[in-house]
């Protein structure tokens, strides 16, 4: 049926064969259910052939033009049969999706494209999504869009249908044939792309005004490639002078990224000061205190993206840090990092040496400061955080998280400070004050200061353990960290009105890394400093006991609950429970008893199974070459599978189900595929509006009204009176019913 239907854009197709693959995303490591986030990457045409020899020009733009013509017709195509898009991709792309059954090949490919432009292409970015794309159509390519738009059924006297289809630059220094990472032509082209963004802003804004720009004709379809901000992954930059630089003036001049991934290392080029000051630049301009307009930027997000997220400049922000990093440098960073205005979404992986308490405590006391303290929740837009690679979450270390937090003047506590007789003040720093920026380990003035002088005034610097009187004062300046200042340099402003304080961080991801058995006695004192404010959390590859019962009672406002303990992850959504304001137990079964486990799923009284809306169970962590064990190992896990096929039949609130067997099982593929797309009750809430809709016509009063006609009244009919319970049943079936996803591996 679908080749019949759409056999005819199969020479299009050919275009993009072997240039176009559906992969994950550079620096998107697997999620806690083993999916990684995936776009459709298309390799444009290149000046060059494969042998190196260069094309003639005029042989390049038509192949160019090609290209762009071919992935506007899918976007097309996706627009009117969503099922016919990844039928085009699969038979005539050749992209590879999988198998059917696979859990990539039932993934919704959404329709964006990355491009990766080669080094001096930023001519070929502005051939793509500037507005050649409306001038110069080719008439096979207009007729072909005409005949999707038929077979759409867009009526020839509908409102012509304008389609915008998103396009990122993905930017990778590993892309750039970059030998030595401090070479200067790796960045150029980051500039230049930078540079190709702006013209293509500009060229759109002339076009828009011109007479040129006219409403889509009735009954047809106009697809435009839209240039959103860029990917840009410069882990391989580190923090060097010339990155840093680049990223001031990008931050400054409000370049937009959509992802940024970044290194934070010193970068040494022979000089220690240059490099201590690279690394203390490149964090106080990627997190800025000063929040840009999206509409003021060269690059746009279309409105389908916009639909699900409201991005900052930075986009989603993911920092690679050392151990390596001298505390000063990990107070440079944080201290940034609590004034951030640019993400919303931050991850933090690490590698973190366990042998060195001291930096764990100091870290500890950062992260406390940077994303919960009360500073944070007023100042920083973080609302989403992920730290990666944890080793352990010790008791000792997490009582100077909690110090931290408890204390009336945590800068004084976490750079070991006496007690100023000034309250903390917010100032700004004159252009070109002296600044103390080197201190010792201890946070004290060193016998031979460094001395910085900065060529603009510094805003958003907090004083802290201020006696009132001496010449120079503690200071915490946004990417420095603690430095010291003269009080004459010092503009304050006035104080703000206290008042209820906001809070912004609502989403925390723990990832443990290879340890076999962390500490994880500091979790519940984590969570109660921490836990009021979440709304969302997950604790991935804990090997010890997590006692869910305590993170219930630690985050009061959880509604999402992700944990992974073993082979076994499960996903809570504990709205209903909460608002019902049910009793969650998770001590009846162990979390390694996959039969009982099981069992409480099976339970459709279990408030538990009531909750658990994701799970995965991975069975294979034996040798399978190893007969004898898998004697006593088979009939174990035999009743394991059977125990899992039976919670399927009875459970109605699972959407999501994975598992993954040795291949001794994979005759039970069939069995468990059977509940794949299987409708469940559990759908997706009723919005408050209609809620409201309905409620407002049960629970009306009868009133008598007078009529307009003499000696008449109008009486209303009475409402019919249903309980909580019955109401609250109605609703559940008036939601729409989702489809259980099943996957077998």
């Amino acid at each position: 049926m679908l080749e019949q239907r759409w056999g005819f854009l199969a020479p299009w197709c050919s275009v993009l064969q072997y240039r176009v693959n559906f992969r994950a995303l550079e620096d998107a490591p697997p999620d806690v259910w083993g999916a990684q986030s995936r776009a459709l990457h298309v390799l444009l045409p290149r000046r060059a052939g494969l042998y190196g020899e260069l094309k003639d020009e005029q042989s390049f733009q038509i192949e160019f033009q090609n290209t762009r013509e071919a992935l506007s017709l899918l976007a097309a195509v996706a627009r009117v049969d969503h099922a016919a898009w990844k039928f085009l991709l699969l038979r005539y792309c050749g992209v590879d999706l999988g198998s059917p059954g696979d859990e990539i090949f039932e993934t919704e490919i959404p329709v964006r494209f990355c491009v990766v432009i080669e080094p001096q292409g930023e001519t070929d970015l502005i051939q793509l999504c500037g507005v050649n794309q409306r001038r110069y159509l080719s008439e096979g390519y207009v007729n072909t869009l005409a005949r999707i738009a038929e077979l759409g059924g867009i009526a020839q006297n509908a409102e012509g249908v304008d389609l915008e289809i998103p396009v990122r630059v993905n930017f990778n220094t590993s892309t750039t044939n970059m030998t030595n990472k401090m070479t200067i032509e790796p960045i150029q082209n980051l500039v230049n792309i930078q540079a190709a963004e702006k013209i293509i802003r500009e060229e759109w804004e002339s076009y828009n005004w011109s007479l040129e720009n006219q409403p889509v004709d009735a009954g047809m379809m106009r697809c435009t490639l839209v240039l959103e901000p860029m990917i840009a992954d410069l882990r391989g930059f580190g923090c060097g002078n010339e990155i840093a630089e680049t990223m001031a003036r990008f931050v400054g001049e409000n370049v937009w990224l959509s992802q940024l991934s970044l290194k934070a290392e010193l970068t040494y080029e022979g000089n220690q000061d240059v490099a201590l000051m690279s690394f203390r630049q490149m964090m106080a301009v990627v997190f800025d205190a000063t929040r840009r307009s999206r509409e003021l930027a060269n690059t746009r997000y279309c409105s389908q993206t916009l639909a699900c997220s409201d991005p900052l400049q930075m986009g989603t922000v993911s920092l690679h840090w050392e151990s390596a990093l001298d505390p000063s440098e990990v107070g440079a960073m944080f201290s940034a990092l609590v004034l951030n205005q640019t993400a919303r979404h931050l991850t933090i992986r690490m590698r973190m040496e366990s042998n060195n308490r001291g930096n764990y405590k100091y870290w500890w006391k950062w992260v406390a400061y940077a994303f919960f303290s009360k500073r944070a929740q007023r100042c920083s837009a973080l609302e989403s955080l992920e730290l990666a690679g944890i080793d352990d979450v010790d008791i000792e270390d997490v009582k100077v998280f909690s110090a931290v937090l408890a204390a009336q003047h945590p800068e004084e506590v976490i750079c070991g400070c006496r007690r100023g007789r000034v309250a903390e003040r917010d100032a700004e720093l004159k252009q070109g004050s002296p600044v103390q920026w080197l201190l010792s380990r201890n946070d004290q003035p060193q016998s031979e200061p460094s001395i910085v002088k900065f060529g603009s005034t510094i805003p958003h610097v907090l004083t802290f353990g201020d006696d009132g009187e001496s010449t120079w004062v503690n200071v915490l300046i946004p990417g420095f960290g603690h430095c010291l200042v003269q009080r004459s340099d010092l503009v304050f402003h006035p104080a703000r009105k206290s008042g209820a304080i906001p809070t912004s961080l609502t989403s925390l991801t723990i990832r443990f890394g290879e340890v076999a058995h962390p500490r994880l006695n500091g979790l519940p004192l984590l969570l109660s400093a921490c836990g009021t404010s979440l709304r969302s959390l997950t604790i991935q590859g804990s090997a010890g006991e997590v006692d869910a019962n305590m993170i219930l009672q630690c985050c009061p406002k959880l509604r999402n609950l992700t944990l992974q303990k073993g082979w076994v992850i499960v996903e809570l959504d504990l709205t209903e429970a909460r608002t019902s304001k049910q009793q969650i137990t998770m001590q009846s079964f162990k979390w390694e008893d996959v039969a009982a486990l099981a069992s409480e799923l099976r339970n459709s009284n279990s408030s538990l199974a009531r909750c658990v809306r994701r799970l995965s169970v991975r069975l294979t962590g034996m040798n399978q070459a190893d007969n004898t064990r898998w004697a006593n190992y088979g009939p174990v896990l035999a009743s394991y599978l059977n125990a899992l096929l039976e919670m399927l039949m009875a459970n109605d609130y699972l959407e999501y189900f994975k598992i993954t067997v040795p291949p001794q099982c994979h005759e039970y593929a069939d069995y468990f595929r059977k509940h794949h797309n299987k409708r469940i009750r559990q759908g997706g809430n009723l919005s408050i509006e209609t809620k409201v809709a309905l409620l407002s016509v049960m629970l009306a009063r009868t009133k008598t009204l007078p009529s307009l006609k003499k000696g008449r009244k109008t009486r209303r009919k009475k409402p019919v009176r249903h309980s909580l319970h019955v109401l609250t049943h109605m609703f559940e079936f008036a939601a729409d019913r989702v489809l259980r996803q099943v996957y077998f591996h």
